[in-house]
């Protein structure tokens, strides 16, 4: 298929420079730059792709709210979010057990770039004195810390994934939404049910300000509503999405500069804050996607990949796995899967006219695991290094809910509709 020759040379050494931990940003230009002389067009062409990139309103939009989400993460530190929440959760719950689970799902809602080395310190304070070895530590901390990144449009990787597969966000969330309850349920099958068999008498042993949490006097609802109080933000942005179908940028910038109103100021503040938000690595990352979409879509090569699909006999399905699979697993990045794999996968999700929200889970979910199983995963490193646990026994762990993962999201995806 010579048509496609160009696209197969560019994706390659795209790997082979990821390989080479070179950036996802230089990565991606340097790839299209070599799609785009491979497929017969010249570097005069170049600043024209660089002019449509960079005045496209959908990346102009991704570029605000990540910068947003950013602020949002530092603020939410400033305002002592993660610790007022363990503070809430060490004196309610009533095994701690659960805790170790819960921790990391709950810090996860905010996409934190080694955010894993955080909740891996507190799962270990959580965990004390009970029954739990290292890897059992490890993989509740790296399993229940991702339970999120299906479906909420606050982690790069899914913002990537609405605009440049165009759907509406809130729909968006709710096709993933089953991703995560699946991806929960493993988790809680596999990894934390082993660990309340052995645990079920480990309760009131924690101290709260010298109190135990029998005696720190913290009902349910009184928990509930101090909680509520701290994980607000997240709440009510996915909740505006959700309900009224707006952009996620809008909802994230009135709670930024709610948050901002809240937050104490000392002198420089502000400078600080601003200049901790800009990061350059990201915005080369957002850049390199969406120069690299519309490189290839100024090839011409998207109208032409789906017929010749068909007459290679090539399933759809096949690359729709197969090929953000192995990204993710090199990457180990879910905004690195997306950014790669979707402008190339466009015209599968989009085959006849029709956006095939079957296909999108499908990809999104292949690629996912991909990252998952990773070593070049941060938060697997982190993890692992953590708790100085063996890597081996900890990968092999993660295989058996993953492969049922799969199965369930496939026969899910099948019934939302997949491209023939």
């Amino acid at each position: 298929m010579p048509q496609l020759l160009p696209l197969v040379i560019s994706v390659v050494i795209l790997i082979a420079l990821l390989v080479f931990r070179v950036s996802l940003g230089w990565s991606l230009l340097l790839s299209s730059g070599v799609l785009l002389l491979f497929s017969g067009n010249g570097l005069s062409d170049f600043g024209a792709i660089v002019y449509r990139t960079v005045s496209d309103g959908r990346f102009l939009q991704i570029i605000g709210i990540i910068l947003l989400i950013n602020l949002l993460e530092e603020l939410l530190r400033k305002t002592a979010y993660f610790d007022r929440t363990f503070q809430v959760l060490r004196g309610t719950v009533k095994n701690r057990a659960k805790i170790t689970a819960f921790l990391p799902a709950l810090f996860g809602l905010i996409p934190a770039y080694g955010g894993a080395k955080f909740s891996a310190s507190l799962v270990d304070l959580a965990a004390q004195d009970l029954e739990l070895d290292r890897t059992e530590k490890a993989l509740l901390n790296y399993w229940f810390r991702h339970v999120w990144e299906f479906c909420s449009p606050l982690f790069p990787g899914v913002i990537l994934a609405i605009y440049l597969s165009g759907v509406e966000t809130g729909k968006y969330i709710l096709l993933m939404l089953p991703s995560s309850i699946f991806f929960t349920v493993l988790g809680t099958v596999f990894f934390l049910r082993p660990v309340l068999a052995r645990n079920q008498a480990a309760e009131g042993a924690l101290l709260v300000g010298g109190q135990s949490q029998e005696e720190s006097g913290l009902g349910f609802w009184h928990a509930f509503r101090r909680l509520f109080q701290i994980v607000w933000p997240v709440l009510a942005i996915v909740f505006v999405v959700v309900v009224f179908k707006v952009s996620i940028l809008w909802p994230l910038l009135l709670t930024v500069l709610i948050l901002f109103a809240q937050v104490p100021r000392e002198e420089g503040f502000t400078r600080r804050l601003f200049r901790k938000v800009w990061s350059l690595s990201t915005l080369g990352m957002v850049f390199g996607v969406y120069f690299f979409k519309t490189t290839f879509e100024w090839t011409g090569i998207p109208q032409e990949i789906p017929a010749l699909m068909a007459k290679a006999s090539i399933p759809s399905s096949v690359l729709l796995i197969v090929f953000p699979f192995i990204i993710g697993l090199l990457t180990g990045m879910p905004s690195a899967f997306v950014g790669i794999t979707y402008p190339v996968l466009l015209p599968i999700f989009n085959h006849g006219g029709i956006l095939h929200l079957g296909a999108l889970m499908l990809a999104f979910v292949a690629g996912h695991i991909g990252t998952i199983l990773s070593p070049l995963h941060l938060c697997f490193v982190l993890t692992v290094e953590h708790f100085r646990t063996a890597v081996l026994p900890f990968w092999t762990r993660l295989l058996p809910p993953q492969v049922i993962l799969f199965i369930l999201t496939y026969a899910l995806a099948f019934v939302f509709g997949l491209p023939r």
